[in-house]
């Protein structure tokens, strides 16, 4: 029976072609899918750890209460090489009349440890040397050589009242050692310039009488040294820092992820989640592409049972070619996806996305096993049903042609399972949605990936219930669009022939409903996607810019405000009044810099203005990074105390709010006695201005005015371009996903294409009748584009509105995490499913019609 299978698969190339393209398709998706997870969990990681260069652990202390004496302590530890404080020195650097606010790092003491990345010259390596950002370099007009100076503000006691003092300008004259990348992405933050880390201590201790603590510690191993182990050793040393924690990079990933965007699986789990239904649902396009296949061929196998072959041969017959096929087919298309992989990284490699792209192609066990053998199993199990449904038919009965008739029990008890699935599946959907959401009290973690694993399962079932119901659905829906064609003969057969036999109908159908729902699910979870995520970075980040003098009691000079307001890109713009305070929590004393505005000024500015709703005269606005700090929730009291002693009790509003100070309203002031001093100013960007280079020229303005007016020197910062960069990132991984579509859409048009061409040449000696009675060419054509198009259609609509159901239920499971979850409607993606649908229900009849119309009437009558 060997031969015999592999003589028949010979002589029906043809037909299996279809079937072995859609399979190849199916697990080059799979492929492309596993091979890409592993690149974008890399990318991802790469871009929140911009800041942390080559380092092996990093020593995580949200409390600032690391110190020299930890460092030093790390740095003794066996199997540690070298080990870098994370912090950095704001100082005023000037050349030429200009002047500009930079923030200053310490050398690292290991290049492992350096995010800089030098373009000429050298790291400082003495006394007297700093390197500097290009685009510094260029606006105070250096290079390296130059002579530049650094100016700051060191603390002066006085002797008699060791309390009071004044703060005194210092300067020191700097060489320029060399020159660096500037930073960008979600490492804009990091120092811009360096200078000996010996240097910047002693600086600190001008300025501060006091050397920094810190949060982080950047740890290099020696080589050869077991990570887990020296990670171990570290935390020992820290054994009596109950808040220092020793992470290795990739976890340190993982958290700021999670800070970022509420889990460290977003990115991961977002498009795994995708590919595991659209793994399921390629698998369900192989398996109708296939099982129409064998129909077609339940005539050539019953005439092998005349011949003397067993059901059992039978059966083998079927599940060997299946089998090949199968085999061959995923073979190739685990190839497929592996080149695609390829050239897709090294295409985009090349490309200007100012995102840290893994462009290591990461094969293994799983990303080779896996597709090969679900698109094999897949391709075996849909056979196996057209065999036994082969091997029941008796012999003499399958060599003539059988209509399937639909006995009235058959059909209750098919409309009945397809309800329960689709119920069942609608709730498990609902489910799943719950269980993200923390219904039923499950933690975070477990909570998605309990909801994910209930979501597949009710997206399959309600996948198999629509599948099994589309002859009762699809028929309906024709039915519905044949009442706008009653009047054209052609059409009204066309709808006739259609709705006749409602398993063909609905076989037919199923291939594009399958990729549609796809497509609209990937697009509708894709758009919702980048709506919630972009609301959740707004929220993170709601600031864009902020030009400030913080601390200082001069005031922004008019020239300064102008000149950023009317900067090209700059959208909206407020001033706030920023004075040291002090904040009485819980018992303890923490100094911060507090910022006065009204909230109708601030609104505008903000990405998300409602961080700031609960901002009042009776309120003090507290990050979620300070709420963390001081052990504060909402309604906690906070005394306010100013420098003179004035003070005021007020409640703590928690909000997400990141990136600014604590916010009181002007009223406060006046109730501490402050004078309010304009030496801040929030900036809002417009929408479509590329982030870097706006912030850039406000730099550059900034920068111009120090020598041309006596404007003091202000710092620029802000979350702008790190909210863009991550922006990059998620729309970079999102066009990954989106970038799969196309593979789904082709496998969509295999499939009708594939199971279009079989049910008219089923339907051959019909046409043919219909000509024999006058039917002309032209109207056989125009009835089998139109019954194209009528079930091209009908999938679609079923398609679409399922889709939606999945993308709206699977984008509120995996990024339940993050906050509210915005579903959006991608408009356009659908309009432009639904022509492609069209489109291919009509090309899919030109071939089949085709030779339907020129073969001849009578020999189309004929017995085969």
């Amino acid at each position: 029976m060997l031969r015999l299978t592999l003589a028949q698969m010979r002589t029906s190339a043809g037909r299996l072609a279809a079937a072995g393209i859609a399979i190849l398709l199916g697990t080059a998706f799979v492929s492309v899918t596993l091979l890409a997870s592993a690149t974008l969990e890399q990318t991802t990681y790469n871009a929140v750890t911009a800041q942390l260069a080559d380092a092996d652990l990093v020593v995580d202390d949200p409390t600032y209460s690391l110190d020299a004496d930890a460092l030093d302590r790390i740095r003794e530890t066996d199997g540690v090489a070298a080990a870098d404080p994370m912090y950095s020195f704001g100082a005023e650097l000037g050349a030429g009349g200009r002047t500009e606010w930079v923030n200053i790092g310490g050398a690292a003491s290991d290049a492992r440890l350096s995010p800089a990345v030098y373009t000429s010259g050298s790291a400082p390596a003495a006394a007297g040397e700093i390197s500097l950002g290009v685009d510094i370099a260029e606006r105070l007009g250096v290079q390296p050589g130059d002579e530049i100076e650094a100016t700051w503000e060191s603390w002066t006691p006085d002797p008699e009242d060791p309390e009071s003092g004044t703060w005194a300008p210092h300067a020191e004259s700097l060489r320029i050692s060399g020159l660096i990348e500037e930073n960008s992405g979600l490492a804009y933050g990091a120092p811009n310039a360096y200078v000996p880390a010996d240097e910047l201590t002693r600086w600190e201790l001008e300025a501060n009488e006091s050397a920094s603590t810190w949060s982080s510690i950047l740890i290099a191993i020696d080589d050869g040294a077991d990570a887990e182990a020296t990670l171990g050793a570290v935390a020992a040393q820290l054994a009596g820092n109950a808040t220092a924690e020793v992470l290795t990079v990739t976890e340190q990933a993982q958290r700021t992820t999670a800070e970022i965007t509420g889990n460290d699986m977003t990115f991961v789990v977002l498009p795994l989640g995708f590919a595991a239904v659209a793994l399921a649902v390629a698998a369900l396009v192989i398996a109708n592409t296939f099982q129409v296949l064998v129909a077609q061929r339940t005539r050539s196998l019953a005439l092998l049972r005349c011949v003397g072959a067993t059901k059992e041969q039978v059966r083998s017959t079927v599940l060997i070619e299946a089998l090949v096929v199968g085999l061959v087919s995923s073979i190739a298309g685990l190839v497929l996806g592996t080149v695609l992989m390829a050239v897709g990284l090294a295409v985009v490699a090349e490309l200007n996305l100012d995102v840290p792209l893994d462009r290591t192609l990461h094969v293994n066990a799983v990303s080779v096993i896996v597709p090969v053998l679900v698109g094999t199993v897949v391709t075996v199990l849909a056979a196996l049903v057209p065999a036994r449904i082969a091997t029941r038919v008796a012999p003499l009965a399958a060599l003539r042609p059988v209509e399937g008739e639909h006995a009235r029990g058959a059909g209750r008890i098919r409309m009945a399972f397809a309800l329960v699935l689709v119920a069942g599946g609608v709730g498990l959907l609902a489910l799943a949605v719950g269980i993200a959401g923390g219904l039923g009290g499950i933690d975070a973690e477990s909570g998605l990936l309990i909801a994910l694993g209930i979501g597949v399962l009710g997206g399959l079932s309600t996948v198999l219930g629509l599948l099994i119901g589309t002859v009762f659905v699809v028929p309906a829906l024709i039915r519905l669009a044949g009442r706008i064609l009653s009047r054209w003969v052609p059409g009204r057969i066309a709808t006739a022939n259609a709705v006749r036999n409602p398993r063909r109908t609905g076989a037919t159908a199923s291939a594009l409903f399958i990729g549609v729902a796809l497509v609209t699910m990937m697009s509708t979870g894709a758009a919702a996607a980048k709506d919630s995520l972009g609301d959740a970075l707004s929220t993170q980040y709601p600031v864009d810019v902020s030009v400030s003098l913080a601390g200082s009691d001069v005031a922004l000079d008019h020239a300064q405000i102008n000149a950023v307001a009317e900067t090209d890109g700059v959208a909206e713009s407020a001033l706030l009044s920023l004075a040291p305070v002090t904040l009485g929590v819980h018992g303890s004393q923490e100094w911060v810099l507090a910022q006065s505005v009204e909230l109708e000024d601030l609104s505008p500015v903000l990405r998300d203005p409602d961080v700031a709703a609960g901002l009042s005269d009776a309120t003090i606005v507290m990050p979620r990074i300070y709420a963390a700090w001081y052990d504060l929730v909402d309604g906690d009291p906070v005394t306010v105390t100013a420098e003179d002693g004035s003070e005021v009790e007020l409640t703590a509003v928690v909000t997400e709010l990141g990136g600014v100070d604590p916010m009181v309203t002007p009223a406060t002031f006046a109730a501490l006695g402050l004078t309010p001093v304009e030496n801040a100013m929030a900036v809002r960007l417009a929408d479509d201005v590329d982030a870097v280079d706006t912030v850039r020229e406000i730099q550059t303005v900034l920068t111009d005015l120090s020598a041309t007016t006596d404007a003091p020197t202000a710092s620029v910062a802000g979350a702008a371009v790190e909210r863009a960069a991550f922006t990059s990132v998620v729309d970079t991984l999102l066009a990954v996903v989106l970038g799969m579509l196309a593979v789904s859409v082709v496998i969509a048009l295999v499939g009708v294409a594939n199971t279009l061409s079989l049910s008219v040449l089923e339907r051959r000696r019909e046409s043919a009748l219909l000509r024999a009675m006058g039917l002309t060419r032209g109207q056989l054509r125009g009835m089998l584009a139109v019954e194209g198009v009528m079930i091209a259609g009908a999938g679609a609509a079923l398609g679409i509105i399922a889709g939606l159901g999945f993308g709206w239920a699977g984008t509120a499971v995996m990024l339940s995490s993050v906050g509210e979850v915005t579903l959006a409607v991608p408009w356009r993606d659908l309009a432009i499913v639904v022509v492609i649908a069209l489109v291919a229900g009509l090309l899919a009849s030109v071939l089949p019609a085709r030779t339907a119309a020129r073969t001849p009437p009578v020999a189309a009558l004929a017995m085969d």
